[in-house]
């Protein structure tokens, strides 16, 4: 992965949440036991927007909500003055939104999340397959407006999309397809208009992005995972 260029403005995580209203934590010298939900939900997010580089390990995003998510992760093993973010604004050329990339500098967790990545299917149980896809989607997932249509998350290589494909449908998803866009060098797990819905209400209770949205789900759904 490239490093990014160095034309953001670099701050100290503790100076932007306080700004922002947010308490950070203290640090923790444990590194990650990888067990919960919550962990499967970030890494499906990292696995979608993370970034590493050297010894660096962290995501870049544009949706604060996602950025708060991860850095809440990282104070649960760091103090934050090892915590770095850089803020990209909006330019004419290639950004239209102010992007946040936040990282810190860890060969140990970095380490650890790679192999989490290479051995999915070891560590992502039957019970965190849904919060997984949820960091997944929000990560690099989208749908219409409807919320039936178009429902897809990109990949950046097939393997991924399709070891995911193989989680998905040992839910019972059977409609899900892969597609190939050459010119974007992408590929795309699309998920058909039969299945949408009960896809998105069963990621709901871990999805930031559709909790946030006017998505609303089935409730008998909701109910059989809660």
């Amino acid at each position: 992965m490239k490093k990014p260029a160095h034309n953001g403005e670099t701050l100290i995580l503790l100076w932007y949440y306080k700004r922002m209203g947010n308490t950070v934590g203290s640090m923790n010298t444990d590194f990650w036991d990888f067990k919960t939900k919550d962990d499967a939900y970030i890494l499906g997010l990292w696995c979608a927007d993370g970034y590493h580089w050297g010894s660096s390990i962290g995501i870049s995003n544009t949706n604060t909500l996602l950025i708060d998510k991860f850095c809440k992760f990282f104070l649960r093993f760091f103090s934050e003055k090892r915590l770095k973010l850089h803020i990209y604004k909006p330019d004419k050329f290639k950004r239209r939104t102010k992007a946040y990339h936040l990282y810190v500098n860890s060969r140990p967790l970095l380490r650890q999340f790679k192999e989490l990545e290479n051995n999915l299917n070891n560590f992502i149980t039957r019970e965190l397959i849904l919060p997984y896809m949820a960091g997944r989607f929000d990560g690099d997932g989208s749908v219409a407006k409807d919320f039936y249509s178009d429902c897809r998350i990109v990949y950046s290589n097939k393997e991924e999309a399709e070891q995911d494909k193989m989680l998905i449908q040992s839910l019972g998803f059977q409609r899900i397809k892969i597609y190939n866009y050459h010119s974007a060098k992408t590929f795309c797990l699309y998920f058909s208009r039969l299945e949408t819905k009960e896809f998105l209400s069963l990621i709901y209770p871990y999805s930031l992005k559709l909790q946030k949205s006017v998505f609303i789900p089935r409730r008998d759904l909701i109910s059989s995972i809660s």
